[in-house]
């Protein structure tokens, strides 16, 4: 038996989109509807897709944080069936039907390959202890993206985009470094998906008066993603309920901005 069909689907209260692809391509779709509801439920969730039934292994297991980006209004099917997305999966390359260029590598995601390399054993105690763990983790995460969404009335700080499933809470100083700031309001900017990753890796950071400041690595850049960062240059947050903690970004620029 397959054991993505053992996975517990969004609609039983799991935190995972399990779909049964096609066998050819793995062709999916995904209800708008419910990408959203997921999206403002978790931090982040699962897209499992599986084809063959009777093959264990034979399924992939991806973050939805890796796919984020693809899912705009845009790429959405037009016509009969609409508010959804569609995609393919060949070679171990995620592609968006409505434009294959817009493509992410699963292939460390598909679980035959992931327990080939990870296949340990735990016992019970070591197992529940880190399971407990890990829901703690993931509450706190969904607690924290709702507040920081909140704090920004739910809208992207630069761009004013405001489709949830799109918007990222994003911490200034990263979840795994300060355990004394993870929950703090203060320590997150709501930002689009793209611009997240951008704030992320360090190519743009923020000013003490709440200004973008670009990295200036960022010459080096291909021309097409500096086409994408140089419009933020000086560009101010959006009013917020709380304004993010000034040490926290001091600390953002100092160890994050490249």
């Amino acid at each position: 038996m397959n054991k993505a069909l053992y996975i517990k689907n969004w609609n039983k209260g799991g935190n995972s989109y399990v779909l049964k692809g096609n066998p050819k391509n793995k062709w999916v779709g995904f209800q708008e509807s419910v990408i959203t509801q997921l999206s403002n439920k978790f931090e982040d969730f699962n897209i499992v897709i599986w084809t063959d039934r009777e093959m264990e292994d034979d399924y992939y297991c991806i973050p939805f944080s890796s796919l984020r980006h693809l899912f705009t209004k845009e790429h959405q099917t037009t016509g009969k069936y609409q508010n959804r997305w569609t995609a393919i999966i060949i070679n171990h390359s995620f592609q968006m039907h409505s434009n294959k260029n817009y493509a992410v590598d699963v292939s460390k995601y598909y679980s035959a390959e992931l327990l080939k390399e990870n296949r340990l054993i735990l016992d019970e105690d070591y197992f529940i202890e880190n399971a407990r763990a890990e829901i703690n983790i993931r509450i706190g995460q969904s607690k924290f993206r709702k507040s920081v969404l909140s704090n920004f009335y739910n809208k992207c700080a630069l761009t004013g985009i405001s489709e949830k499933n799109l918007l990222v809470a994003s911490h200034i100083i990263p979840w795994s470094l300060n355990k004394n700031v993870r929950g703090d309001v203060t320590n997150g900017i709501a930002l689009y998906c793209e611009i997240d990753k951008l704030f992320d890796q360090g190519y743009i950071s923020f000013s003490n008066d709440l200004k973008v400041i670009l990295s200036p690595k960022i010459k080096n850049l291909s021309e097409q993603l500096r086409n994408k960062i140089e419009p933020l240059n000086n560009l101010p947050l959006q009013p917020s309920r709380k304004q993010p903690n000034i040490e926290f970004l001091e600390f953002h620029r100092k160890n994050i901005l490249q």
